[in-house]
Parts: C-alpha cells; structure tokens; sequence
C-alpha cells in the first residue's frame, strides 16, 4: 500500500476496494455524522431538523456536507434515541445538541404488551429519516453507498428500558432483559425493512448502552440478538453492515467479542472506540482473521479533538493516526463518534482534506 493508484477511482470502487485492502486512489473518508443536524444553526436548530417528518431539512444538511466534503459512503440517521422515542421513551430536544431520554416507556413486564413495533414511516421521529433518505438516494444513489440503520437491538432495549434497570434486571431478572432485547431485536428488524425499501443498501448498528456489559453478558444479551438482526438484513438483500464500537467502560473488553457477530456475512466496517490508533490497527488484523472484508476506522475523538482542536492540531494528528492505521488498506477515516452538531466547519475541513492528500511515508 505504498503506492496509490494513479486514475481516480469510483466512490463504489474506492469503497469495495478498502474493504478487501486493495490499494486505492486516496483515503476512503466515512460518513461526518451528525453535523448535518446543526448547518442551519443559529436559525434552524437541532431540534427543528430531527423533528421534521418531511425530512426536508435534514436532507439539506446530508446534501450540503456531501456536496462540500465529498466523503465516499452517506448514512442518514438524526439522533441515538430515535427508535425509542417512536415506541414511546420521552427525549428532551435540544437547540444545539442531540435530543436525550427523559422518560423510559418500559417500567414494568406488564408494558411490553402496550408497547407496538415502530413503522418507520410514520411513529415518532422516524419519518424525517424514511423521507430525508428517500431524497437522498434519488439525489445521490448512483454514486454514493447511502445506508442507514438503528442503534441495535441491545441499545434500543437499554433506551426503552433505561440502561440502569436493564443493567439490574440482567442481574435480578435475566428473563425480563431478555424479553426486552427480543422485543428490540423485532423493532430494530422492522425499522430496516422500512430503509431498505425507501433505497438503503447498508445498515447499520452500534450505541453505547452495549459497553456497559461484562464480556459474559455481552455474550448473552448483546451476540444472539446482533447476529439475528444481521442474518434478518442479509435476507433483505443489504449489502453491507457498519457497526459502531461507542465508548464505555467496557469497550476494550467487548470488542473481540464483534467479531462473533458474522462479519463475515458481508463487507463490514467496525468503527468507533479504539484506545489509540495502535490498538485500532491490531484489531484490524485481529478481525481479518474472520473474514477479508473487514475495515475499522475511528479513534478520532470528535468530542474533543475535531470540535474543539484548531484545524492545525487536527492535520497533524489525521497524519500520525493514518501513518499506524492505514498501512495494508482496511481502514476508513470517520471520527471516532456522532460529530457534535456546533463542530466548526473549518475543523471538519482539516479532517477529511489532510487525509484526501494523504501520501504513505
């Protein structure tokens, strides 16, 4: 991989080609989530783009960073909470920042019976996604890989349960924490029906309710219902799978355990948390060891280095992560997590375009 490729490549060949560390043309650049939300500030806040069930607006914001920015693959989601909400959690919405729960609609066994399977189409917040990523597949389907998904079955349950009972009742009451991921599992299973009809042809999983678990318990309540929901998305005709390693205090011991998930059922990229980016480039060859079409990225921190480093800072950290991450292919640039909404555009700017002239040593 010392050499790139002299003819400019296809996002779609950049893209298959990272995934089988083929060399390509430049650095595969991922997704700039969640900035989308926040382009209209001051005026259109955060709260106004992920309530808006047309999905106008946060069409404008997935355009106007696609058009800027040019990254390789587009994933249109708003918030982590989203998929609770439409089964019946309470978010508080925020001005310049993600929505948050307030409420857990699961309070007892009793409230699995009142609670429905959300249909992206039309309960709680999903709309504005269903309708945003019909536009944009119609706008940009035929030269980017747009994808989209939820937060996974763990996660959802953690979110309609609320992550401190979930944790008690996985301990006290395993039976119950069960029935609320199967629950989630079906939830998570139909909302993707519904992307996958409106034009996605990837999903995606991952939050960070997960890397609260023990190793053991991830074993138990967060694999089974993973690999249910990639088996559920295979069947669908989904092409590729993105999964999300979010921080938490047990993330650095849960993340062998992915690759129990199937990665090899398609091409997958594992991305998010990683220690350092020395850690991010063993894991790389620790997951090809389950299949050829793994690609990790992330370690960036977007909470802190990209919102708040100057564009200098963040060139000369983009150049020391992929000098260790980037050898051997399998790796795409995206932030370590969701790109806080008020993140300056100059530091997104200094982001993608130190990595776009990226040349290995």
């Amino acid at each position: 991989m010392s050499d790139f490729p002299k003819e400019e490549m296809s996002t779609f060949d950049r893209v298959s080609a990272t995934f089988r560390g083929e060399p390509t043309d430049r650095v595969c650049i991922g997704w700039l989530g969640r900035k989308e939300t926040g382009l209209g500030l001051p005026q259109v806040t955060v709260a106004d783009v992920v309530r808006d069930k047309s999905g106008v607006l946060l069409h404008k914001g997935i355009k106007a960073i696609t058009e800027r920015f040019k990254p390789d693959m587009i994933s249109v989601t708003t918030y982590t909470t989203v998929e609770a909400v439409a089964i019946g959690t309470k978010d508080k919405y925020f001005k310049d920042q993600l929505p948050a729960p307030v409420d857990y609609v699961i309070k007892s066994p009793e409230d699995l019976d009142r609670v429905h399977i959300p249909d992206p189409r039309v309960d709680g917040d999903l709309p504005c996604i269903y309708n945003a990523l019909r536009k944009v597949v119609r706008d940009f389907g035929n030269h980017y890989p747009v994808g989209a998904g939820t937060v996974g079955p763990f996660s959802v349950g953690a979110r309609i349960r609320g992550l401190w009972d979930i944790s008690f009742d996985i301990m006290r009451r395993p039976w119950f924490a069960h029935d609320v991921v199967k629950f989630a599992t079906e939830a998570c299973i139909n909302i993707i029906e519904g992307w996958q009809s409106a034009g996605a042809t990837g999903f995606a999983s991952g939050a960070g309710s997960e890397t609260v678990l023990s190793p053991e318990h991830f074993r138990q309540f967060c694999v089974p219902y993973e690999r249910q929901y990639l088996q559920a998305a295979k069947k669908m005709g989904f092409l590729s799978y993105t999964r999300h390693i979010c921080s938490g205090p047990s993330a650095d011991l849960v993340v062998d355990e992915m690759a129990k998930f199937g990665l090899d059922e398609m091409p997958t990229l594992v991305w998010g948390y990683y220690k350092d980016a020395e850690t991010m480039a063993q894991k790389k060859r620790f997951f090809a060891e389950f299949s050829p079409r793994v690609a990790v990225g992330g370690t960036f921190r977007a909470s802190d280095q990209l919102a708040f480093w100057s564009p200098s800072e963040i060139e000369a950290e983009v150049k020391r992560l992929l000098d260790v991450c980037y050898p051997d292919g399998k790796y795409v640039h995206v932030a370590d997590c969701c790109i806080p909404p008020a993140t300056p555009l100059e530091n997104i700017e200094a982001f993608v375009i130190s990595a776009k002239k990226y040349r290995p040593k």
